[in-house]
């Protein structure tokens, strides 16, 4: 149950309750809500809508509080779902990718998956190259959310993480809001409170293609990003510790630069960590911008993390998706996180939470066009 030194925070990322111990009712929204899979648990997954009049909206299931489509019209007024999702709904069961979900409960990678904490230290699973624990591993992600409200343009998803959950201490309890504006921003609002003493980051990892899902790789978008530096990692893609300013290298993305220039450099794309502030909490507006030349599409990302991990998703070659199969470089994520490995990196922003002072976060994706 949520304590009452907590609800300043949820006024902080926007979120309004009646009460310290329940958030809304379960209020729903049934005509825009229709089912979505089978688990191999019994339940059934559902799919909920999110629209403005003008056809701009998500469709987000309680499977892993997951991103399914985005649609946000392009220059010539047309319609067009941006995120990339599974031909067959059932492999939101069991595939690593994690194809717009909610990951947590830490973000990014740990290494050799574990932490210290108070001098106790916890072990976590180990989902990456056998060593490293990645995105908490399968755990909230793969796990049925409760839907405490769904309006025509919210959706507010919680879910209890219990003490032990994937080798995690203390007790959390998860909100996300998703919400959508009928200027054609989506807005993710997260608060994670805990009973205890534990850590925390959550991110969205969901894979857009700003010409739409299916259309082929995104070598005409450009970005343009405000981090000066960027977390430097080694072999296994973990943080050495170091945070090198990328002026004047390939990592620069100071500049708008063109995804296909970027991968003349690196040819099997990006996978790092940008650097937009010192400490979490601190909003940054703008923080990175996302163009595609063919549809005349725009993205641009807001946020209160103090990194984002851009990822050009090489992962995606002959990946079943909804319009057919996927290409590598198909899709890409602007993964808004605390700097990974947080929780072994002293000199990192910290990724500890406590009942006094839960995790919050905001990130918003703002579309119009050019």
């Amino acid at each position: 149950m949520f304590k009452k030194a907590v609800l300043p925070a949820f006024a902080a990322v926007g979120l309004l309750f009646s009460s310290c111990t329940h958030i809304i009712g379960n209020k729903e929204n049934k005509s825009m809500s229709s089912e979505f899979f089978k688990r191999p648990d019994g339940q059934t997954a559902r799919l909920y809508q999110l629209r403005c009049a003008d056809g701009f909206g998500v469709d987000i299931s309680d499977h892993g509080a997951t991103i399914i489509a985005l649609y946000t019209p392009d220059r010539n007024g047309k319609i067009r779902n941006v995120a990339l999702s599974w031909a067959d709904p059932a492999r939101y069961n069991t595939h690593p990718i994690y194809l717009g979900a909610l990951v947590g409960r830490l973000a990014n990678r740990v290494s050799n998956a574990r932490f210290v904490l108070d001098d106790k230290v916890y072990q976590l699973l180990p989902n990456d190259r056998k060593t490293n624990s990645l995105h908490g591993g399968f755990g909230i992600s793969g796990r049925l959310w409760q839907v405490d409200k769904h309006t025509g343009k919210e959706l507010i998803l919680t879910l209890k993480s219990l003490h032990g959950d994937g080798g995690f201490p203390g007790q959390l309890d998860i909100t996300a809001r998703y919400s959508i504006s009928d200027d054609h921003k989506l807005t993710l609002d997260i608060i994670a409170c805990p009973d205890r003493k534990t850590v925390a980051d959550f991110t969205s990892h969901v894979y857009l293609n700003l010409n739409g899902e299916g259309s082929g790789d995104c070598s005409d978008h450009s970005i343009v990003m405000k981090a000066p530096r960027r977390t430097e990692v080694d072999e296994k893609l973990i943080p050495t510790g170091r945070t090198p300013e990328v002026a004047g290298t390939i990592y620069d993305l100071q500049k708008e630069r063109n995804f296909a220039d970027i991968l003349k450099d690196i040819p099997n794309g990006l996978d790092d960590n940008y650097i937009i502030q010192d400490k979490c909490g601190i909003r940054t507006e703008a923080a990175a911008v996302v163009k595609a030349e063919k549809s005349g599409i725009r993205l641009t990302l807001s946020t209160d993390r103090p990194g984002i991990q851009f990822y050009m998703a090489n992962c995606l070659k002959d990946k079943p998706g909804r319009s057919g199969n996927y290409v590598k470089f198909g899709g890409f994520c602007l993964e808004t996180q605390n700097w990974p490995d947080a929780v072994n990196q002293p000199g990192f922003p910290s990724a500890v939470i406590t009942p006094e002072n839960p995790y919050t976060s905001s990130t918003v994706w703002a579309f119009d066009t050019f």
